[in-house]
């Protein structure tokens, strides 16, 4: 499962947010992704990849800037 699919999945059952709104360039915020909410998505990324995320790492903003964030901790992922 990719980073996206991961994202997706998660919002649908925690949020209910409509899967088609759930692209790379849609804000965070205007999904309704409060700070509770994506800590909870980061925890289930490093749960799912067996990575730890560090805490100073920079808020995402966007879809596609959550999908960078993980993808540069994933194991087995160019740097």
């Amino acid at each position: 499962m990719d980073a996206l699919e991961l994202i997706r999945q998660f919002l649908t059952e925690h949020t209910h947010t409509d899967p088609a709104l759930l692209t790379p360039d849609a804000r965070l915020a205007d999904l309704g992704i409060d700070s509770f909410t994506l800590l909870e998505l980061i925890f289930a990324f490093e749960e799912r990849w067996q990575v730890s995320i560090p805490n100073d790492t920079e808020t995402p903003d966007t879809v596609r800037d959550l999908i960078t964030l993980v993808e540069r901790f994933r194991p087995n992922q160019p740097a």
